[in-house]
């Protein structure tokens, strides 16, 4: 990569880019412009997306684990006897029209000296929050405008702060003062408090394809 191609800064994660790192971006901005709801009830913002570009939540992913674990834990889920592809589009178009919205703090997937597991939270990652936080409230503010933010990972604690001193911090959920972190399959004291944080009716039945 010569000093030409690194010469501009990417939007979405603040790193230099070459022309590749951007088309890769305006092609995810793309996927996730299809499923924006016009008014967002619930904001989740994650750290950054999936390094591999098949893995796109809003793509839907190849790599299921983060994807079915966030929609089962808000109650979406299709037939399982549907064509997977057809499933996981029913599970987005049921996302939206509920309001749901997910975002990340850097918009890119991070070089993997700046990332971290969902469960880590080490010093990078909070290299990161301090760096694109900034940006994050602006886009909250000003083009997300949503009524509710829910934070996942304990990695996002200091956007806490943060979202204090902006004074967006009457938007979270939190579990306890923390970030939520989404459940995994069969923790049902975890998904418990998931769903009475982010005001989900458990007495509502799961979303079917076609119901």
């Amino acid at each position: 990569m010569d000093a030409k191609s690194t010469s501009i800064l990417c939007d979405g994660c603040g790193f230099p880019a070459s022309s590749e790192h951007i088309a890769a971006r305006m092609e995810r901005l793309e996927l996730v412009t299809r499923f924006r709801p016009i008014h967002i009830q619930v904001l989740f913002v994650a750290l950054n997306p999936m390094p591999r570009p098949q893995d796109e939540f809003y793509r839907p992913p190849e790599s299921r684990q983060f994807f079915d674990s966030l929609l089962s834990a808000l109650g979406i889920s299709t037939d399982a006897e549907s064509n997977p592809a057809e499933a996981a589009a029913a599970n987005l178009l049921e996302f939206q029209r509920r309001g749901y919205y997910l975002t990340y703090l850097s918009e890119c997937p991070l070089p993997a000296q700046h990332s971290a597991s969902q469960s880590g939270g080490d010093t990078a990652a909070s290299g990161c929050v301090s760096r694109l936080a900034p940006t994050l409230v602006k886009r909250i503010r000003f083009n997300y405008k949503p009524k509710h933010v829910a934070l996942l990972g304990t990695t996002l604690s200091p956007l806490i702060e943060i979202f204090e001193q902006a004074g967006i911090a009457p938007l979270l959920f939190l579990d306890q003062g923390r970030p939520l972190a989404v459940p995994s399959a069969g923790d049902a004291p975890s998904l418990f408090l998931f769903q009475r944080t982010v005001n989900i009716d458990t007495s509502r039945a799961p979303y079917l394809s076609g119901v």
